[in-house]
């Protein structure tokens, strides 16, 4: 607990009339001293009396770099407060607010950085009601959140669709023959089997994309293990958009092959928290990206692309869409 700089001019005030009445004696400055000394004490046991504040804080959402989420959390205590909220590097926000205590902080934060990150502690410099005296408190109240890669926008799904999938893939397949209903088209129709039968037969297809899967294998040098996360992510986002079971593998861990929106955050999740380095299923992979000083690149087959060139837009498609 210290005096703040208004309470030592008023501890100045007071000490030169004490100096003053006692040299030159003059009685009624000891008057004028008393009231100021009492009122800094008074100050000082209305701050100590306070105790140390208490911080009560929510969740924080996830998201992607760019987006803006709100923080909220509660002070409680007494006295007038400085309230400011440190964050990791991959958040920013105006954090620095004064209120009377008890009470509910609200500010918006804007993620930078893909990763995990946190805010929190909260520091909290307490004065009386005339500004006199303050004591300062660092409250370890946290909350970590994670922050996705970006996702770019490629050409479209059906460019992509015909990117990782070879032109001559006959997309259904033969299942079996049934009995004709009203509606199925007459090119279905099985005109030697229904001849032998006397009975229109019609053939029946199963649609082979859904068993079709991809995987998206991706490392990176030093230093670069962010260009590769956005990169991955904007092919796997897109893989499961075209309706291809997405498996990933990264130089830190894998995901295996799967859909739907709990598979996405599955994907996403890993590669926020994807480091640098090298994976073994670069020689199994559909799709390898590669990032390193000379830039980022994806490999489909044999055939080598930046992966700017592949990029339609820095529109992020599936912002707001994911959960967390």
């Amino acid at each position: 607990m210290r005096p703040t700089r208004r309470g030592f001019a008023v501890l100045a005030v007071a000490v030169a009339a004490l100096v003053v009445s006692a040299r030159f004696g003059q009685p009624g400055l000891t008057a004028v001293a008393g009231p100021l000394l009492v009122g800094v004490f008074a100050a000082a046991v209305q701050v100590r009396w306070g105790g140390a504040p208490t911080v009560e804080r929510g969740r924080l959402r996830r998201g992607f770099p760019g987006e803006t989420k709100p923080v909220e959390f509660r002070v409680d205590g007494s006295g007038i407060a400085t309230v400011t909220d440190r964050l990791s590097e991959g958040l920013y926000g105006e954090t620095t607010v004064r209120k009377s205590l008890p009470a509910t902080v609200t500010y918006r934060v804007t993620y930078t950085a893909r990763g995990e990150q946190q805010a929190g502690p909260v520091d909290v410099t307490v004065t009386d009601a005339l500004g006199l005296v303050r004591e300062s408190y660092t409250v370890g109240n946290r909350t970590d959140v994670l922050v996705y890669p970006p996702v770019y926008r490629l050409g479209g799904t059906d460019a992509f669709a015909q990117t990782f999938t070879p032109e001559n893939e006959d997309r259904q397949s033969f299942d079996r023959l049934r009995e004709y209903v009203s509606g199925d088209s007459l090119r279905d129709v099985h005109w030697k089997s229904s001849a032998k039968r006397e009975d229109l037969l019609v053939k029946e297809f199963t649609d082979s994309r859904s068993d079709r899967t991809l995987l998206v294998a991706a490392e990176a040098q030093q230093g670069h293990a962010d260009a590769m996360a956005a990169a991955a992510a904007t092919i796997a986002m897109a893989a499961l958009e075209s309706g291809l079971a997405v498996e990933l593998a990264v130089p830190n861990g894998a995901v295996e092959q799967g859909y739907g929106d709990t598979h996405r955050t599955r994907l996403l999740e890993l590669l926020a928290r994807a480091d640098a380095g090298r994976t073994d299923r670069v020689d199994d992979a559909d799709v390898v990206v590669t990032a390193n000083g000379d830039g980022v690149t994806v490999s489909v087959d044999g055939r080598r692309q930046s992966f700017a060139d592949v990029t339609a837009s820095r529109d992020n498609p599936i912002a707001g869409e994911v959960n967390g």
